[in-house]
């Protein structure tokens, strides 16, 4: 209280730096030295939902609201902490496309039929990324993010991710 409101708001700045920092180093750490741990049997609806938790002040922030199209599904080997990672980025990569306008962030999961895999779609209403760029959004450092929102290994850690646990990822861009 009786604060100077300037003094509030370089606190602010600094807070989001040490952020911006902390997510950096958070990253980077993972991308250098993942962790082996042991997989286990994991419900991916609570890895999901767990990985919302965590993403939900960006969501909030940017107006994002979540639709959860969830099928019967079995549990999958993997390791928690890793796979919650890979939705964190997600989520977190769709709340940046919407910040703009907001909008809707839809998880669907299902079994691949035929196939005793798991499929998890999601899908945001954000700006979209252009078809030149489509190709190298997994490469390590490659961000079409401004200054300051992004370092470019978010999407490279998740598909290291993906790939160690035995799974693919593809991303496509919406045609308007």
């Amino acid at each position: 209280t009786g604060a100077d409101p300037a003094d509030i708001e370089r606190l602010g700045r600094l807070h989001e730096a040490a952020e911006r920092i902390h997510g950096f180093t958070r990253d980077l750490l993972a991308y250098a030295r993942p962790r082996h741990a042991v997989p286990t049997a994991v419900a991916i609806h609570d890895v999901i939902e767990q990985a919302l938790v965590f993403c939900d002040y960006v969501l909030g922030d940017f107006a994002v609201t979540v639709e959860r199209a969830f099928g019967e599904v079995p549990a999958v080997r993997g390791i928690p902490d890793q796979l919650t990672q890979i939705f964190v980025n997600l989520f977190t990569n769709a709340a940046h496309a919407m910040r703009e306008h907001g909008g809707r962030l839809t998880i669907q999961t299902s079994v691949v039929p035929g196939q005793s895999k798991v499929r998890v779609g999601v899908e945001d209403e954000g700006h979209g990324i252009a078809p030149e760029h489509l190709e190298k959004i997994f490469e390590p450092y490659f961000t079409t993010k401004p200054e300051g929102m992004g370092t470019g290994l978010g999407l490279s850690i998740v598909r290291s991710i993906v790939t160690a646990h035995g799974g693919e990822i593809r991303a496509y861009a919406r045609t308007n």
